[in-house]
C-alpha cells in the first residue's frame, strides 16, 4: 500500500488543473445547440469589461493600448477616446455608462471582444495592467481565476483539513500514534486518487476539485472506528488484538463504506454530466479508502504498544441513558422547527453563485456592475429573413431590443455601435468592424448582448419566453444562450431527478439495514434519524436562505451514505453485545462506539469547516451543510436509538 502511495506521489507532477465545469448539461441542450450555433456564426469568444481607476485619462489610454496589443483581442472600445470624449468632456461617455465613480474612485470601463482563447487572453490582459489596479469582469476572467482558485484549494486546504481532524481523532483516541494510523488509509487513498487522475489525464476542474478533499475527510470514518475497538482490547498478542478488532468491525466497516459509496453513486441517476462525475468520484475515492483501511490498518495497528480503558466513554452512556426522554423531546422539537422552513426553499443557480464577495470576480463585478448596470450576458441570436444592416433588418433588431429591454438594465449589439459614433460617420461602422463581430451578413443573423436586471431564474425564463413568442415581419426565429441557461437548465433537471435517486438510495440503504441486523423492526428504526436529518437539511436551507442548487443538493446524496454510518456501528454493536448476553447491552454499546461517533461526526464536520477558507462561496454553503448534516446524524442516531432500543433491551433481556 505505502509502495502504491509513492508511485501515485510520483506522478502528481503530471496532474492538469482546469477551470470551469465542463460539461453542465448535456450536449442536446438546446442552449449548448445554440451556443454552438454563435460559435460557428460570430467572432466573438467573450466580452471582457476592464475597470480602469484614473486621474488623467492619459491612464486609461496606456491602458487601452496594452490591451489592444493582447493577441485574442479583435476589437477594444475605450470611453475615453473620440466619440465619447470631446474636448476633454466624458459626458456622453457617462451617460452610457462608460464612465462613473465608485467609492470615491473614478473608472473608466474599456470593453475588449476577445476571438480566441479566451481564458487565456483574459489572463493576459490582467497580467498586463495589474500595475493600474483593474478590475476585470467577464466570463472568461471567471474561468481564468476559477484556476487560481482550484490550486489553492489543492495546495493549502486538504493539508488543514489534514492536521485538523489528526487532532480531532488524537483528541477522541489520546494517542499519537493511534490517531495518526487511523488517518493514514483516506490520505492514502487521497494520494491515490490524484495518482489516477493524473495517469489518465483527467482533469482537475470545479466540478471534481472537493473530490479528493472529500476522500480525506470522509475517508478516515473507517480508521477511527477501527482503532476505537482496537485499543480497549486487552489480549497480549498484538496479532490476536488486530484479529479481533477486525472481526469486530468488519461487517459494520463493509457496511458503512457500502452506504456512503451508495450514497455517491445515487448522484449517477440525475441527468447532470456533472453530478454523475461528482457520483462516480466520490465512490471511487470512498472505496479506495475502504480497502486501504481493510489491508493497511490492521497489520500497522499490531506496532502499537497501547491499551485504553472503557471507562473513559462512562459519561457519555450515562447522560445518554438518564436523559434519555429530554433528548427524545429535543429531537423531535428540533426536527419539526426545522421542517416549518422546507416550503421556503428557493431554486437558484447562476454564475456569479460561486465566488464569495471578497474575490477578484466579485471585486470586478460590483465595480462594473455600479457603473454599467451589467453582468453577466445572455447571447442572443436574431436570425433574420433580410439583411441585417439593411433598414428593415435594423428595425427588425431594435424591435428584438425592445422586446429584451422589458428584463434587461441594458443591451449591446450592432445598434448600440451605431450609436456610440455620431449619425454622418454610421454608414462605415460595418466597415470598421471585424467581420462576424455583431453581425453576420452571409447567414443574415445578427447576435445581441443582454444584460439581465436580475440573474434569477424568473429573468432568464421571462427573457427566453419573451423573445420567442415574437413574431415581425422579417424575423425568422430568436435563440438564447449562455452560461448561466446551462446552469439552470443543469440545476432543474438535477434536482428533479435527484429527489427520485435520493428515495432510491433511502429503500437500498433500509434494505442493507434490515439484511445487515437480521431484524426487519431495527433496520427500520435506525433509518428514522437520517431521513429526519434529510429533512432538516432542506429546512435549514429555508431558515437561512441559502439557494437549492446542485452544489447544495448533492449534500443531501452525501449526507445520506455518511450520515447512516453512525446508526450502523451503533445497532450492530448493540446486536453484538445482545449475542455476547451482556448483562446492559445499551451500556456496553455507548461504551464501545458512543466517543468514536461523536468524534467522527465532529472530525468530518470541522474538516469540511476548512471549506470556510475557500474563496468559492459555493464551497463555504458546503462546509455549513456538511458540518449540520453530521451533527444532526450523530446526535439524532444517539438521541432516537438510546430512547427507543431502551425498551427492546428489557423485552429481550425478559426473553
Amino acid at each position: 500500500m505505502i509502495l502504491l502511495g509513492v508511485i501515485s506521489l510520483s506522478q502528481l507532477k503530471n496532474l492538469k488543473i482546469g477551470g470551469y465545469f465542463k460539461s453542465q448539461v448535456t450536449k442536446q441542450s438546446k442552449y449548448v445547440q445554440a451556443e454552438r450555433e454563435i460559435s460557428r456564426s460570430y467572432s466573438i469568444r467573450d466580452l471582457l469589461l476592464i475597470a480602469t481607476p484614473y486621474e488623467r485619462i492619459e491612464t486609461v489610454t496606456e491602458v487601452a493600448t496594452i490591451i489592444r496589443g493582447v493577441k485574442g483581442v479583435s476589437l477594444l472600445i475605450n470611453p475615453l477616446e473620440f466619440p465619447f470624449t470631446v474636448g476633454g468632456k466624458t459626458a456622453f461617455a457617462q451617460q452610457l455608462g462608460l464612465v462613473g465613480r465608485y467609492k470615491d474612485k473614478n473608472y473608466a470601463i474599456l470593453i475588449a471582444i476577445i476571438s480566441s482563447e479566451p481564458e487565456k487572453t483574459s489572463l493576459q490582459i490582467a497580467r498586463s495592467t495589474a500595475r493600474y489596479q483593474t478590475s476585470l469582469f467577464g466570463n472568461s476572467f471567471i474561468g481564468a481565476k476559477a484556476l487560481d482558485y482550484i490550486g489553492f484549494i489543492l495546495k493549502f486546504l486538504s493539508p488543514i483539513a489534514i492536521c485538523v481532524m489528526f487532532f480531532i481523532f488524537y483528541l477522541s483516541l489520546r494517542n499519537f500514534w493511534a490517531a495518526l494510523l487511523s488517518f493514514l488509509p483516506s490520505v492514502l487513498a487521497t494520494v491515490y486518487m490524484l495518482g489516477i487522475y493524473a495517469v489518465f489525464g483527467k482533469v482537475i476542474t470545479l466540478e471534481n476539485v472537493l473530490m479528493p478533499f472529500i476522500t480525506l475527510v470522509m475517508g478516515s470514518a473507517a480508521g477511527l472506528h477501527y482503532m476505537s475497538h482496537y485499543l480497549p482490547i486487552s489480549d497480549p498478542s498484538y496479532s490476536e488484538r488486530a484479529y479481533r478488532a477486525l472481526k469486530e468491525t468488519a461487517v459494520p466497516l463493509v457496511m458503512t463504506s457500502s452506504t456512503t459509496v451508495v450514497g455517491f453513486l445515487s448522484l449517477c441517476f440525475t441527468s447532470s454530466p456533472v453530478m454523475t462525475e461528482l457520483g462516480l468520484s466520490g465512490a471511487c475515492g470512498v472505496g479506495m479508502a475502504a480497502l486501504s483501511t481493510f489491508v493497511f490498518l490492521p497489520p500497522m495497528a499490531t506496532f502499537l504498544d497501547h491499551h485504553k480503558k472503557q471507562t473513559e466513554q462512562g459519561r457519555i452512556a450515562e447522560y445518554l441513558i438518564e436523559h434519555k426522554r429530554l433528548n427524545l423531546l429535543m429531537l423531535a422539537a428540533t426536527a419539526t422547527f426545522l421542517c416549518l422552513f422546507i416550503p421556503k426553499v428557493q431554486q437558484e443557480f447562476h454564475v456569479l453563485m460561486f465566488f464569495r464577495k471578497s474575490s477578484k470576480v466579485m471585486e470586478g463585478a460590483r465595480i462594473v456592475e455600479g457603473i454599467s448596470q451589467v453582468s453577466v450576458p445572455v447571447l442572443v441570436k436574431v436570425n433574420l429573413k433580410v439583411d441585417p444592416l439593411s433598414k428593415q433588418g435594423l428595425q427588425v433588431i431594435d424591435k428584438v431590443r425592445e422586446e429584451a429591454s422589458k428584463y434587461a438594465s441594458r443591451t449591446l449589439s450592432i445598434l448600440e455601435i451605431n450609436e456610440l459614433v455620431p449619425p454622418l460617420f454610421r454608414n462605415a461602422v460595418s466597415l470598421v468592424l471585424p467581420e462576424g463581430t455583431f453581425v453576420n451578413r452571409s447567414e443574415k443573423s445578427a447576435l445581441m448582448l443582454v444584460f439581465l436586471k436580475n440573474l434569477s431564474k424568473k429573468f432568464h425564463y421571462g427573457l427566453e419566453e419573451s423573445l420567442k413568442s415574437l413574431s415581425i415581419d422579417g424575423l425568422m426565429s430568436v435563440s438564447v444562450s449562455g452560461e448561466n441557461y446551462k446552469y439552470l437548465q443543469m440545476n432543474d433537471e438535477t434536482l428533479t431527478s435527484q429527489r427520485v435517486s435520493i428515495f432510491v438510495a433511502i429503500l437500498l440503504i433500509a434494505l442493507m439495514m434490515i439484511l445487515m441486523l437480521k431484524d426487519i423492526r431495527l433496520g427500520l428504526i435506525s433509518m428514522v434519524p437520517i431521513v429526519l436529518s434529510l429533512l432538516n437539511i432542506y429546512g435549514f436551507l429555508g431558515l437561512f436562505k441559502i439557494p437549492l442548487n446542485v452544489i447544495s443538493a448533492y449534500i443531501m446524496n452525501i449526507a445520506l451514505g455518511a450520515g447512516i454510518d453512525y446508526a450502523i456501528h451503533f445497532t450492530y454493536t448493540y446486536k453484538m453485545m445482545q449475542k455476547r448476553k451482556t448483562a446492559m447491552p445499551l451500556v456496553s454499546t455507548l461504551q464501545v462506539t458512543g466517543r468514536s461517533i461523536i468524534a467522527n461526526a465532529m472530525g468530518v464536520g470541522i474538516g469540511f469547516s476548512v471549506l470556510l477558507l475557500s474563496p468559492m462561496r459555493v464551497h463555504v454553503h458546503i462546509a455549513i451543510l456538511m458540518f449540520i448534516a453530521m451533527f444532526m446524524s450523530c446526535f439524532y442516531t444517539l438521541f432516537w436509538l438510546c430512547g427507543i432500543i431502551d425498551t427492546r433491551t428489557r423485552i429481550n433481556l425478559e426473553k
